[in-house]
């Protein structure tokens, strides 16, 4: 169809409408040519139009009859219905175009919106221009309507999501960088981290060769082949500021349908922190290896000294006719290398904690006897102050537990310790019994007590009640810290209960559940085993010489001795041994090399058992002496019981045999 406007009219136009009229005859070229066109007609959205100038009439291909919303059999255009289809403001813009155009003889280019009949508004592209004779007005006008509606409303909808796009990336609180076909769109956060405006970094080659300066044709292509490859990962890069200033930056990328996003991040800051923490994390290593060393060290100096004086000092008091004054010296002695012994246990118990590094050993053991022998190492001291000490353990505790029986000691023992130091008269009480799936152990006593603002401080490190403790009752305040990281250790719990003036109530809880019974541990069944055995003790230090020999002699074991791992290596070559006892610091050849020198003779020597006693008990010095070649340890001061029961535990084996089980 097209609109007609007549020259000669009163109005500004009328309008003619009429039917394209099809082609006579049975022509089949004609009518595929027709036929080709209306379908060229729907896949472009066009439709043909033309107006007679002579004639006045109107003439729509079938493709604008559809745009308009109408059928050719059921609607017939005419000067009155066809304006009907445009808004008022639309008609006269329609008008304005058609009357310039047959007075110009130029060709026109209009955006309208055609009404429906059913109220659908569609956006058409309207195209004209003039027929000529040769000579003469215009003869008719004629062009097409595009129907650009899906058009415009997917660059509308493209429009807007750009716009909620770019205020997704305004707001993002990292810096962000949009890319597209080149052109660079930043956000206020990279204007911040880089000192730029937006105005100058609106390239690829303009952002890199202001952050990067000479460096910028190498880096835009190592982009280029990034971004073949994806964006495969967060590249960290340094970049100049506008002012000058170097910053590190964080880049994470991706390329979708809306082209490549480049998030950045400033972490400088955060990259001079790590810096600084891995600095402190070694420095904190530093002191932690220094700290154990010193440990170590202490460790060794303190215990081989007190492995004479505590060895010596239990010799003499198993001695029947000493004099009563001699004996009560040697009691003395006895109590203080003990009570230094446990001052450097506990320093070495609290450093293992911290480190992690303390590990339980869990045996069957017997709660009742375990009662008793810890009891009885702390009866003489209440004996001398006329203090009771009364044990009950329930007869619901299973005869035999599984635990760590060591750690369940030392804790016990800490606590029956601490109840006779401050207990001047009355009782101390032990009670065992068991608690849902645990077992109790309560310590009570009649003591001095616990102020309440003390209470809850009494299991740190080096706490103790008041600073007039340590200078009349001793001690370190380490005690009950340690308990409190073994029971925890243990699975278990640990509290305390006081009243100042009358007395105390410390308990703790652990699992232990029940076991079958334990072996027999007498030291007359170890002494009666080991009789008969050769063994070399390398030893530099001359009154642990003679305490160990002492020792091994009195269970009828042969001994020889060597002062150091030259001595050792050749005593190995020249007498096959039964058991080597191996000290670890001595001069000329130290244990560990003279361990690995004998494992080298090969032959029997390579196979005998290397027992280390060492002052030095710490667990990783322990394994070292295990990767040198040794099978054992047993630490200073030496306790007669476990040399003994680790040399019965070796007797007849051999370092190859138990590797090989192991």
């Amino acid at each position: 169809m097209s609109i007609v406007f007549g020259e000669e009219s009163d109005s500004a136009g009328a309008f003619v409408a009429s039917h394209v009229k099809p082609a006579r005859g049975d022509d089949d070229a004609q009518a595929k040519r027709l036929r080709l066109l209306e379908m060229a007609e729907q896949i472009a959205g066009l439709g043909y139009w033309r107006y007679g100038l002579t004639d006045q009439t109107i003439e729509w291909s079938d493709e604008v009859y559809r745009m308009c919303g109408v059928d050719r059999d059921t609607y017939q255009p005419n000067p009155e219905t066809v304006l009907e289809f445009f808004a008022p403001l639309e008609r006269s813009r329609l008008e304005q175009a058609f009357h310039e155009a047959t007075l110009t003889r130029e060709g026109f280019d209009l955006d309208v919106e055609v009404i429906r009949p059913t109220g659908e508004v569609r956006q058409l592209t309207v195209r004209g221009t003039c027929e000529l004779e040769t000579a003469g007005p215009p003869t008719a006008l004629y062009g097409v309507f595009l129907d650009v509606t899906e058009s415009r409303r997917a660059e509308a909808e493209q429009k807007s999501s750009a716009e909620r796009f770019a205020r997704i990336i305004e707001r993002l609180p990292a810096g962000a960088v949009h890319v597209q076909a080149g052109v660079l769109s930043v956000n206020a956060e990279v204007e911040r981290i880089t000192g730029y405006s937006r105005r100058d970094l609106d390239s690829l080659e303009a952002w890199f060769t202001l952050l990067n300066g000479d460096k910028a044709p190498k880096l835009i292509e190592r982009y280029h082949q990034r971004r073949q490859e994806g964006f495969p990962e967060t590249v960290t890069a340094a970049i100049r500021r506008r002012d000058g200033e170097e910053r590190v930056i964080e880049y994470r990328a991706c390329d979708d349908s809306v082209g490549e996003i480049w998030i950045l991040h400033d972490v400088t800051e955060r990259d001079a922190i790590q810096a600084e923490l891995v600095q402190a994390r070694d420095r904190a290593e530093a002191a932690a290896n220094t700290k154990a060393q010193f440990l170590a060290n202490m460790s060794h100096e303190l215990r081989t000294p007190l492995t004479a004086i505590v060895g010596f000092s239990g010799l003499l008091s198993a001695h029947d006719d000493l004099p009563p004054q001699a004996r009560h010296w040697v009691a003395r002695v006895d109590e203080a290398s003990k009570a230094l012994l446990g001052i450097v246990n506990d320093v070495l118990d609290l450093s293992k904690l911290e480190a992690g590094s303390l590990e339980l050993d869990l045996e069957p053991f017997d709660p009742r006897r375990l009662a008793a022998d810890t009891a009885a190492l702390v009866a003489g001291q209440a004996d001398r102050k006329a203090v009771e000490l009364h044990i009950d353990v329930h007869e619901a505790v299973p005869d035999y537990v599984l635990g760590d029986t060591g750690r369940i000691r030392q804790v016990l023992l800490n606590l029956l310790s601490n109840a006779v130091k401050f207990t001047a008269k009355g009782a101390i009480n032990l009670r065992i019994y068991p608690l849902c799936d645990r077992v109790k152990f309560v310590v009570s006593d009649t003591g001095i007590g616990v102020p309440d603002e003390v209470v809850g401080q009494l299991f740190q490190r080096f706490v103790q009640a008041d600073g007039s403790i340590s200078r009349k009752f001793g001690g370190t305040g380490l005690g009950l810290a340690i308990s409190k990281r073994l029971v925890e250790m243990m699975g278990g719990e640990i509290g305390v209960d006081s009243r100042l003036g009358e007395g105390s109530t410390f308990w703790f809880t652990v699992p232990l559940p029940e076991a079958g019974p334990c072996a027999p541990d007498l030291i007359e069944t170890e002494i009666e085993q080991a009789s008969g055995l050769t063994v070399l003790l390398v030893e530099d230090a001359e009154a642990n010489q003679e305490l160990v020999t002492t020792i091994l002699r009195a269970a009828g074991i042969e001994v020889d001795v060597a002062s150091h791992g030259v001595e050792a290596v050749e005593a190995m070559k020249l007498r096959s041994y039964d058991m080597v006892l191996m000290d670890v610091h001595m001069p000329v050849l130290g244990g560990v090399e003279a361990t690995r020198l004998i494992r080298g003779l090969g032959g029997q020597a390579a196979e005998t058992p290397i027992i280390a006693l060492s002052a030095n008990v710490m667990p990783e010095q322990v394994e070292q002496y295990r990767h040198a070649g040794m099978d054992a340890h047993v630490g200073k001061p030496i306790s007669p019981r476990d040399m003994l029961s680790m040399i019965n535990q070796w007797a007849g084996q051999t370092h190859i045999a138990r590797a090989k089980a192991s």
